[in-house]
């Protein structure tokens, strides 16, 4: 008997020593809040998550969201052209509307477009404190658009009282200038930024025949704006906003040149929360968010297009109340349970010389969700995370969605082992249900199953981070846009399964490279638009260096493989893969001058994102930003 007594003495010892050597095992350990609502490092979770940090967005000279996000493991974009024209965010192969955006914790989406998904061209980088990118099926804890997979955007806070000025001109005609102003103290935090961009750029439209092609300009405002306050030391109250405003000029499609096509588009965010911590082992949050999208297409009767004389203008908005409640039990179970109304409208109108007049009346969804998530932590080493909801839809009833994932950390070693599974149910937008161009109220909702395992491991103290991932995605009833030009639901099943890999090594302070690399292959596939602009093969690197203090040079490189696009309603062809290189400079002077200098597509590649669509050639800028 006091044998076994003593085993088991020293069994627990060696646990409780394990345990408290587990919880600082990992160097490169982010904090994200997107996965369960409350703020959870990335080591104790199953599923597969990047951190963009604002300092490597900083580092890269990325101007836009999108441009960062090309270089995330698992991640493509595309553009029909080049800045402000639609781009779509994909993960995994899946479509853009099984991806849902937020921006800081509110969902943006466009119910007048396909999928309800949201065009991300004029999310601009200068206001960005972070990007949270959640791979795999997340509508267990944040409904239908988010089978996919989530990225939230994180806007800046207030950080110490500054004034920064940044300004900055370059390649065709282009200017960019923001300021932002940031205080804080003890008890509360503001910080408020604007930006402006204007570009000359290129024809949209490939240049086919003799004929000249006018250059289509690009103009983006941008705003963010985010306060916090501590009441009480157990009583906060956080405030945001956002509002993006930017008109591009357009051509009419593949080798189509238009001087006369042009579009706008606003989106304005906001949310305030109210979080209480009455007890130790008791949050709860309640919140209210707002969004409202407006976007229009104006082409005037022009010498190339005679017959024109158009004008289509879309809006829509979401608004919605939620109350989370998160338990901490014994330290060791966070349980998390929420409700949510959210309410849906959308409507447009359109003039057209060639089609008449038609109006997409105003339509309003309504949406009831329950949630539940439960978070066990077992003496820091073995991780379990399980949750469900409930969503009462207006037009399609009640539907659940649960997800499950595991992480196993073994400290010795410094690796992680993960894996994770989950259902998805996105019901028809109301473009697809009502639009004009093929609505169809006979719909049904897409039905998502995804599961993915991976392994995450670091060496010699952190100065090398592999993360591992395999996974498979299957969707069913999904909705297409068929040959008839009406929407509909494919029978049968679409299946896709991958790998993606990322690697950070920071052999020094002077040098860190970052190299992810996305591989997509569609097993079961009836639908070839499921391909379409998604290559199999994508590798991104980025390597900076600091040779002096002050001075950073970040260089990074884009491999993306062949893909294909439509040439016809009926036929395909081919794009050809490209390598791209970028450059960006930072020397700091002294803490108040620092100047940029940056190159995009140095080697001057000449490719496609989308067939018949130019993008930039060799591209430089210059500029200088201002801290008082």
């Amino acid at each position: 008997m006091k044998q076994k007594i003593f085993s088991a003495t020293l069994l627990l010892c060696a646990f409780g020593l394990i345990s408290a050597y587990a919880e600082d095992v990992f160097k490169n350990d982010p904090v994200v809040v997107t996965a369960t609502r409350y703020e959870k490092s990335v080591s104790k979770e199953g599923k597969s998550i990047t951190v963009v940090t604002e300092d490597e967005i900083k580092k890269s000279g990325k101007k836009t969201v999108a441009d960062v996000l090309e270089t995330v493991a698992g991640v493509t974009i595309t553009r029909y052209g080049t800045e402000g024209s639609l781009t779509n965010v994909y993960i995994r192969g899946s479509k853009s509307g099984n991806v849902l955006i937020l921006i800081d914790g509110v969902k943006v989406s466009d119910p007048t477009l396909p999928g309800n998904l949201y065009d991300i061209a004029g999310l601009m980088t200068s206001n960005i404190e972070r990007i949270e990118v959640i791979k795999g099926a997340m509508s267990s804890m944040y409904g239908a658009e988010a089978s996919g997979g989530v990225i939230n955007i994180i806007t800046k806070k207030g950080a110490g009282r500054k004034v920064t000025i940044t300004g900055e001109a370059g390649s065709n005609k282009t200017f960019a200038e923001s300021v932002a102003v940031s205080d804080s103290t003890e008890q509360s935090t503001f910080f408020f930024a604007g930006s402006h961009y204007k570009t000359d750029g290129i024809s949209s439209a490939e240049k086919q025949g003799p004929s000249k092609y006018d250059d289509d300009s690009y103009e983006n405002y941008s705003a963010s704006g985010k306060m916090t306050s501590k009441i009480t030391d157990t009583a906060s109250v956080n405030l945001a906003m956002s509002y993006t405003d930017y008109k591009t000029d357009l051509d009419d499609g593949s080798f189509e040149d238009d001087p006369n096509y042009e579009y706008t588009s606003k989106l304005f965010t906001s949310r305030g929360e109210f979080s209480h911590s009455p007890f130790a082992w008791w949050t709860y949050k309640g919140g209210v968010s707002y969004m409202s999208f407006t976007r229009g297409n104006i082409d005037q009767a022009d010498p190339i297009d005679t017959t024109e004389n158009e004008i289509y203008t879309y809006n829509g908005s979401n608004s919605g109340i939620d109350l989370c409640n998160i338990f901490n039990i014994l330290n060791i179970n966070t349980l998390t349970i929420g409700a949510e109304l959210r309410n849906e409208k959308g409507s447009s109108t359109s003039a057209s010389s060639t089609y008449g007049i038609s109006i997409f009346d105003e339509k309003s969804i309504f949406t009831k969700s329950f949630f539940i998530h439960d978070a066990i932590s077992v003496a820091e080493i073995i991780n379990l995370n399980a949750g469900a909801r409930i969503d009462d839809h207006e037009v399609f009833g009640s539907h659940w969605t649960w997800d499950a994932s595991a992480s196993v950390i073994i400290p010795v070693t410094g690796t992680k082992l993960k894996t994770s599974a989950g259902t998805g149910f996105r019901a028809p937008s109301m473009s697809e249900l009502y639009g004009m161009w093929g609505g169809n109220t006979e719909l049904k909702p897409e039905k998502t199953f995804v599961y993915d395992a991976g392994i995450y491991q670091e060496i010699i103290n952190g100065l090398l981070s592999v993360d591992c991932t395999y996974f498979v995605q299957e969707y069913k009833d999904k909705i297409i846009y068929n040959s008839s030009y009406n929407y509909a639901n494919l029978d049968g099943t679409i299946k896709n399964k991958g790998v993606e890999t990322s690697a950070v090594f920071k052999p020094a302070d002077f040098l860190k490279i970052i190299y992810s690399y996305t591989y997509v292959k569609y097993e079961k596939n009836n639908d070839t638009s499921s391909t379409l602009k998604r290559p199999s093969h994508k590798h991104a690197v980025s390597a900076t260096l600091i040779p002096l203090s002050g001075l950073d040079i970040t260089g990074s490189y884009l491999f993306v493989d062949q893909r294909y696009d439509y040439l016809t309603s009926t036929t395909n062809i081919e794009l050809h893969s490209y390598h791209k290189f970028d450059m960006n400079i930072r020397y700091a002077f002294n803490e108040t001058i620092t100047l940029t200098a940056r190159g995009e597509n140095l080697t001057d590649e000449d490719y496609e994102e989308t067939y018949g669509y130019n993008t930039k050639g060799r591209s430089f800028y210059g500029g200088a930003e201002i801290t008082l």
